[in-house]
């Protein structure tokens, strides 16, 4: 099997986009203290320090600790490993593709990370609409939210590009 250059360059993608989130994450849990935040701006965006031990929305935190352990960390590590597989070795090495996997690949490794580590993930985005809250979220959750649009993007429209 022959590793692309696109494949090089998704690998180093995906360690940037892990980096990216540890280093905020680590930012964040020394800086801001826990359950505690700092306006950005008033009313719509803060910078929070939260412990979310599911997944999105805290979905699965009612889970046993070592049942949850294994399932969000089995579940993310099998893949990150096929993320991992297909930048390096896929046969489609279009660089949507390859980005869209990356920005995928960053995202779960940076949360991976967390629950293997810290047995739970930081989470510090905070926004709200009016009276409308949405939950905190990390970097890692943006890059996954963006490698899933990209992803979707290019198969919708990566053909046409390809044969533009």
């Amino acid at each position: 099997m022959k590793i692309s250059k696109h494949g090089l360059k998704g690998v180093s993608l995906i360690l940037l986009f892990f980096m990216f989130d540890y280093f905020t994450k680590l930012y964040i849990s020394k800086h801001i203290p826990l359950n505690g935040g700092v306006g950005v701006i008033d009313g719509f965006f803060n910078i929070v320090h939260v412990r979310n031990t599911g997944v999105a929305f805290g979905i699965f935190a009612h889970l046993p600790e070592h049942l949850r352990f294994l399932f969000l960390g089995g579940i993310s590590l099998v893949v990150f490993v096929v993320i991992f597989y297909l930048v390096l070795f896929g046969k489609d090495r279009s660089f949507l593709f390859i980005l869209g996997l990356s920005f995928l690949a960053g995202g779960d490794l940076g949360n991976l990370y967390d629950r293997i580590f810290r047995g739970y993930v930081i989470d510090f985005l905070d926004f709200h609409i009016n009276r409308y809250h949405y939950p905190a979220f990390n970097l890692a959750d943006s890059f996954i939210t963006i490698g899933l649009f990209i992803l979707i993007f290019y198969r919708m429209v990566g053909s046409r590009i390809k044969n533009a």
